[in-house]
């Protein structure tokens, strides 16, 4: 992690802050308790001005910030205060203000949503990363999957699932839903040519059992490369074409990704497909791992099918690109440039699904099996602990197999945008904040329960880095960052932790039914305790965060 300007770190520290506070700052206006400070940052003020009743300042540390109501620690108001001071007021009133910091930050990122939708095509989501606005126009196909055999292709625009509009890739995936196993109709625009698909959506649990069933099409909308797999003995081979070439052109048509890729090859009506194409050979100096690429031009007997059948190459996911040392792959036998082909005898039909499998089945021993130069082989095979500067497989698990390189190759992806009006901008920001909180809630849940690892954990180190480096990458990007950490903060404010808000909602719950509030001891007994559990977590994130440095 590069620690980079720091003032976009205090501006997005910043503005959540205030945010959050001023939740509570206009409830307890609007509820007639007064409020003697509204202060962005603890410790020593930078700066202050007093309006009415209430000082505004900024201090000087900005992790955190509060609002000072009168008689809010208990001690004694002036005689003409008493009615208004925050323990003074009903249960419902003083949970109204507690809980609206948490509702301020969960409902933020609802105009941040609607900002980007409506103004920033690029931007990337922080969760998906990929942008927002990514249309529900299909870029890729899994082989085997349900939207490729039915005849949907590259480039298709899915316009309906089931007669229910979608316009942007997260619709599509809501419209799937539940519908794993199902048959649905897609409404299809093919070259402005309006076309119904039918088709049985695969199940997300056939390969990741005790997962929801949501349906799954096998389409993506994310532009890939023109990178190819070459199968061992076929004309592709013959010709001279290999594993990961990456194709400049097609009958002297130039290729700029995948989708050009299978139009030019759909467009073409030759018996011989002339082919120009990079490949990406070592460069040969001693302990330097950097390659060089060279042009290469071949023909191709045409070959029978569409698309990428029709050059008889294939999506190159499932071709090994190296094999670590000392992993369960290299004891095995597989080699550079083998395919993977089937799990416990069940044929893989994609990277996806191969991941899906591995990440089930986990620590357990299973069959492999690959080919190598045509040559089918099989062993058994155990996931083991990965190295976490070579993560890969299921969530800390590794076969110790990857691609040779980089295949983004730092060039810039164009991705199809969706145009969205006010209206519909706003009904996609709603269900995009419903999303994330349903993901960070999720991620909560699995960190309270152990299944994600506590050293996933990052305190203002980390933070400091992800807002450097979103904002580096555009104000699409900053605003979308901003988006997912305002969700994290109002949820994790709403845990039930002394000194957090809520504690204070379930205090206020205790007192509405019990018809009396916490005895003040208890409470101060609680928040010293709440205090020590908040320092002890800030310290092991920052050694989360130290960890990562020296990384």
């Amino acid at each position: 992690m590069v620690l980079q300007n720091p003032l976009y770190f205090i501006v997005l520290l910043s503005v959540l802050i205030f945010v959050h506070e001023l939740g509570h700052f206009l409830a307890a206006k609007a509820l007639n308790v007064k409020v003697t400070r509204f202060s962005i940052g603890f410790g020593p003020r930078i700066v202050s001005v007093t309006r009415g009743e209430t000082e505004y300042q900024v201090a000087w540390v900005p992790l955190g910030g509060y609002v000072k109501m009168a008689g809010d620690t208990g001690e004694e108001s002036a005689p003409e205060d008493e009615a208004r001071g925050f323990l003074a007021q009903a249960p419902w009133k003083r949970a109204a203000i507690i809980g609206a910091g948490p509702v301020a930050s969960l409902g933020f990122p609802l105009l941040l949503y609607f900002i980007l939708y409506l103004g920033f095509p690029q931007a990337i989501d922080a969760t998906t990363h990929f942008p927002l606005r990514t249309s529900s126009r299909v870029m890729l196909l899994e082989p085997g999957m349900p939207a490729v055999e039915a005849g949907v292709r590259v480039g298709d625009l899915i316009t309906s699932v089931n007669g229910r509009a979608v316009s942007t890739f997260d619709d599509l995936r809501r419209a799937m839903g539940t519908k794993g196993g199902k048959e649905v109709t897609l409404g299809v625009d093919r070259d402005g040519q309006a076309l119904q698909v039918k088709l049985v959506a695969a199940r997300s649990d056939e390969s990741s059992p005790g997962t929801s069933s949501r349906g799954l099409l096998g389409v993506s909308p994310m532009p890939r490369m023109p990178l190819v797999g070459v199968p061992a003995g076929g004309a592709a081979e013959h010709a001279g074409l290999r594993t990961y070439d990456r194709i400049v052109s097609v009958d002297g048509q130039p290729v700029q990704d995948m989708v050009s890729l299978e139009r030019r090859l759909d467009a073409g009506h030759t018996d011989v497909i002339r082919v120009e194409a990079l490949r990406r050979l070592p460069a040969g100096l001693p302990g330097v791992e950097a390659v060089v690429p060279e042009r290469i031009h071949v023909d191709v007997a045409r070959q029978p099918g569409q698309g990428l059948a029709a050059l008889g190459v294939e999506l190159p996911d499932l071709y090994v690109g190296r094999v670590l040392p000392g992993s369960a792959a290299e004891a095995a036998g597989l080699l550079a440039g083998d395919r993977l082909v089937s799990v416990d005898g069940q044929t893989v039909v994609s990277l996806s699904r191969l991941q899906a499998k591995l990440e089930s089945l986990r620590e357990t021993p299973f069959r492999l099996g690959w080919l190598h130069q045509g040559q089918e082989h099989a062993a058994q095979v155990q996931q083991k602990p990965s190295d976490p500067k070579e993560a890969s497989g299921a969530k800390g698990l590794d076969l110790g197999l990857r691609l040779p390189f980089d295949t983004s190759s730092g060039e810039h992806v164009v991705y199809d945008v969706a145009r969205l009006g006010p209206g519909a901008a706003l009904v996609a920001a709603g269900r995009k904040l419903l999303d994330t909180i349903a993901n960070v809630a999720g991620n909560l849940a699995m960190l309270v329960t152990g299944r994600v690892p506590f050293s996933m954990l990052g305190g203002p180190i980390m933070l400091y880095g992800i807002a450097s480096q979103s904002a580096q990458l555009g104000l699409g990007v900053f605003l979308s960052v901003m988006a997912l950490i305002s969700v994290n903060l109002g949820l994790l404010n709403l845990l039930p932790i002394p000194v957090l808000d809520g504690f204070g909602l379930l205090s206020s719950f205790w007192e509405w039914v019990r018809r009396r509030p916490i005895p003040m001891r208890a409470r101060e007994i609680a928040n010293i305790f709440g205090l020590a559990v908040l320092v002890l977590l800030m310290l092991a994130v920052f050694k989360n965060d130290i960890a990562r440095l020296l990384n």
